[in-house]
């Protein structure tokens, strides 16, 4: 997988006759029926193949992942790094003036339900609600994402790599009995956790050896112990309750 080979841009999939029923997510809670209908008449599912950026028509787009997965992407003197990772329920939104740089790629075939950032900014100021819901979103992520990179700084190497497997846990493959699609090659975990190749290839390795893990392929795998698995995250106080 080369999820960095641009692909075509989206396929457009429009919802279905009972359009005016959104996705269950907290972008869409406390709209009452008019304004669903209005917003379920701007979005759309949109399918991106493995590799393709984010974008509808060149521009940047605003949705919720119904399917796959997106890997955030920056551009730098060394090449192109991984610095973030978004799942399947998240929020997708353009980039801040702050990180203007960073690019957001499909992971595999992935679904977007959403509409292009200009619509959407039309929409937010029709539906107040609707502003509400995607401000409380994007400071939940700003939230998120300052505490990865202070997992980072206080983490070893198997807490990283532990900690990645399972918020990926909580994502298995349908119809698969747990198995889970790690999305990403040995070199992009490593840009996203701050590690080197080799050093995410000897901690998976050592997971496997101790029974935390089952290895089906070398992106797929199944986790046969999670308590294990939990305690390596080093984070057990905050994991357990979520077992």
């Amino acid at each position: 997988m080369n999820a960095l080979t641009p692909l075509p841009e989206a396929t457009v999939v429009p919802m279905a006759g009972d359009c005016a029923l959104l996705p269950d997510h907290a972008l869409f809670v406390g709209l009452c029926a008019a304004e669903q209908e209005r917003i379920a008449q701007t979005f759309s599912i949109h399918r991106f193949n493995d590799g393709a950026p984010i974008l509808l028509d060149g521009a940047p787009m605003v949705g919720v992942i119904q399917s796959g997965a997106l890997a955030r992407v920056s551009r730098s003197g060394i090449g192109m790094q991984t610095v973030g990772l978004l799942l399947c329920g998240d929020l997708v939104s353009p980039a801040g003036p702050r990180t203007s740089g960073v690019l957001a790629m499909a992971l595999d075939r992935t679904a977007i339900f959403g509409t292009s950032a200009e619509h959407f900014r039309a929409l937010l100021r029709e539906v107040p609600r609707l502003q509400l819901n995607y401000l409380d979103l994007v400071a939940t992520e700003l939230q998120a994402t300052r505490g990865w990179y202070t997992m980072l700084g206080r983490k070893t190497a198997p807490e990283r790599v532990a900690s990645l497997i399972l918020r990926l846990s909580r994502q298995s493959i349908p119809g698969s009995e747990g198995l889970i699609d790690l999305l990403l090659t040995r070199d992009r975990i490593g840009s996203l956790l701050g590690l080197k190749m080799e050093t995410v290839s000897r901690q998976i390795r050592a997971f496997s050896k101790a029974g935390v893990i089952e290895m089906h392929s070398p992106t797929k795998i199944k986790v046969l112990d999670k308590a294990a698995l939990v305690r390596a995250t080093g984070d057990i106080w905050r994991e357990t309750s979520r077992l």
